[in-house]
């Protein structure tokens, strides 16, 4: 079993350029992934990619990651705060920009996380 920072590795390395046209590995995916691994809350859990989609889990192993944060899917120059479960085509925030979907999706985790009082 991978720790969280051995599967980020694993993935970013799967994503890397150079993209071949009609890929799994594109450049949209490889963008979020190097925004997401950069911003702390990202990086501090375990990632996984599904449906085109970036998820993650306070899991410390793949088979214990459970769908309950908000993902991230990217495709045809688009980034979707997805909320989990995932039901259809809902999505919470849509952009343009892989920055501005990872802060928004850090933030919902931040605040999912947070102690309740």
């Amino acid at each position: 079993m991978r720790t969280r920072e051995q599967e980020w590795n694993v993935i970013l390395d799967e994503y890397k350029p150079p993209h071949v046209a009609n890929g799994q590995a594109t450049q949209e995916m490889w963008q979020l992934l190097s925004v997401a691994f950069c911003n702390e809350t990202f990086r501090s859990l375990y990632p996984s990619i599904s449906m085109w989609s970036l998820t993650v889990s306070d899991a410390d192993s793949i088979s214990d990651i459970k769908d309950e944060l908000p993902a991230i899917s990217a495709a045809s120059g688009e980034y979707r705060v997805l909320a989990w479960p995932y039901r259809g085509d809902e999505y919470l925030f849509l952009t343009s920009d892989p920055v501005e979907a990872v802060e928004f999706a850090a933030d919902l985790i931040k605040e999912r996380r947070a102690p309740k009082s």
